[in-house]
């Protein structure tokens, strides 16, 4: 089983400052090489004549570099004792080169060629928009603020109530529906079991288990209203991504032998990453503007949501863009004051570069060697205002969208079975 990534990266320490210099900004910048080597011989077959120094070349070259840059606190701990805010800027950026090792060998009519010699090859970049990254690690810091606080969100199924004799009739009436289904399968060729299963389907996913949810919620969020107290609390949101590229072969190539040349294919493992912290002074018991109906969700702040929520098909239109989010966070309210909110982001490629050997027609050639890997990582913090940051307004990407698409599927096709299926 693959490990999962961690998201802060595993970055080597730089030297200790001496202390009477760690205050105000740093910038730490270390440049790094590693050897080019390029060894041929030949010798021409029909005269037997020999140059053992055919191809030489022994250098050195940039092989990645190390830059750091921030600001020092040296009094952080007491900022935070006090409950301020000791979040600084912070730039991490890394870049290594592990040089492959390869030996060739070629052979045609006139000339007989052995090389052997140690390059390196570049990293594969390639950061996608972080925006539906960003969106989630948002809605993940939400989620544990109101952990946190134990609230629920009881408008919409209050407004919803009314249903709940249709829910439960529905219920009550399953076998009989489920036999008249069965006994009109022939005549409407299978169109009433398809419509039964959707209606059964809906009545599940848009009935029972909400409500049940709902159940589950309240009672928590009521004990947690009796037992609530003022508090001081960290949080942190986090969203990470995986994706693979590949590039094969480079466009380029390096002479390494008679009638020989050597590329690269390149495979590259993606991370990104976005993760919020805030730190929040919640005020639960002793602040004057939070009370039963905040807690369980019924404030003026939750009409909007509770009327889209309430809006028919609002379902459909939330699989396809983040209306539902940005109505829900435009309109909240956090209960105590937000003291400080950072943002962290992190992409990290590691890139391993196998090489190829390219021979001219008529050439016998073998090329073998290890790997290149080349290692990229960027790492930043940027402190935000003091403000619960908000999921932007946006039509969801392809990805957004196809995540849990059997769900959706099924809904869709439950929907559209209930409109055209014929009346039993």
């Amino acid at each position: 089983m693959a490990k999962k990534p961690t998201f802060y990266p595993n970055l080597p320490r730089d030297p200790r400052v001496p202390k009477g210099r760690r205050v105000g900004a740093i910038l730490v910048t270390e440049n790094f090489t590693i050897p080019r080597i390029i060894h041929a011989d030949r010798r021409f077959k029909p005269s037997g004549a020999y140059n053992p120094t055919y191809l030489s070349e022994d250098t050195s070259v940039g092989g990645g570099y190390s830059i750091k840059s921030g600001t020092k606190n040296p009094s952080w701990r007491v900022t935070i004792a006090k409950g301020g805010d000791a979040t600084s800027a912070y730039s991490r950026e890394l870049y290594t080169i592990k040089p492959c090792r390869y030996s060739v060998r070629t052979e045609s009519s006139n000339w007989l060629s052995i090389g052997y010699g140690t390059l390196g090859q570049g990293v594969l970049r390639l950061e996608n928009d972080t925006t539906a990254l960003d969106a989630k690690a948002i809605g993940r810091l939400k989620n544990k603020l109101q952990g946190k606080v134990g609230n629920a969100q009881l408008a919409a199924p209050l407004a919803e109530s009314r249903e709940i004799h249709r829910l439960v009739r529905q219920i009550n009436g399953l076998g009989m529906d489920a036999l008249k289904a069965m006994l009109a399968a022939k005549k409407t060729k299978g169109k009433s079991v398809t419509k039964l299963a959707g209606d059964i389907w809906l009545g599940l996913g848009f009935g029972v288990n909400p409500l049940l949810k709902d159940i589950q919620s309240a009672a928590d969020s009521i004990l947690h209203y009796v037992t609530r107290k003022d508090s001081r609390v960290r949080i942190s949101g986090t969203a990470l991504t995986e994706y693979v590229s590949g590039q094969a072969p480079l466009p380029s190539s390096e002479f390494v032998a008679q009638d020989a040349a050597i590329t690269f294919h390149r495979i590259a493992h993606h991370v990104q990453g976005i993760r919020y912290v805030a730190g929040v002074d919640l005020q639960v018991r002793s602040g004057s503007n939070y009370g039963v109906t905040d807690h369980l969700g019924l404030e003026l702040g939750a009409l909007p949501s509770t009327l889209w929520e309430l809006t028919a098909f609002s379902w459909v239109i939330d699989y396809g863009s983040t209306v539902g989010e940005w109505l829900e966070d435009m309109f909240y309210t956090v209960p105590g004051t937000v003291k400080y909110v950072s943002k962290n982001y992190k992409y990290q490629s590691v890139t391993t570069n196998i090489p190829k050997g390219i021979f001219t027609a008529g050439t016998a050639g073998f090329l073998s060697g290890t790997p290149s890997d080349a290692k990229y990582t960027l790492f930043t913090r940027a402190q935000l205002a003091p403000v619960f940051p908000v999921r932007p307004l946006r039509i969801r990407s392809v990805d957004e969208v196809a995540s849990h698409g059997i769900n959706k599927m099924l809904n869709l096709a439950s929907v559209l079975a209930g409109r055209r299926g014929p009346r039993l």
